[in-house]
């Protein structure tokens, strides 16, 4: 079975809770086909409710996808 990356992000309540959202919630599989099919960009900006409490939100910007998908 293969483990899924995941980012950790702080949520926006009051606590901070640190939350890993895993990668592929944001990024989808784009079919490939032939024809003028676009694939899929990355969300300019996802936002999750927290792991933890019922005020926080947690935000995974694009930037912060690239930054974690880069090969190093």
């Amino acid at each position: 079975m293969a483990m899924t990356k995941t980012i950790k992000v702080t949520c926006s309540g009051a606590d901070q809770h640190l939350n890993e959202i895993e990668l592929a919630k944001i990024v989808q599989p784009t079919p490939v086909t032939r024809g003028t099919t676009k694939p899929k960009e990355i969300p300019a900006r996802s936002v999750f409710p927290c792991q933890f409490c019922k005020a926080g939100k947690v935000v995974v910007t694009r930037e912060m996808v690239e930054d974690a998908t880069k090969k190093k």
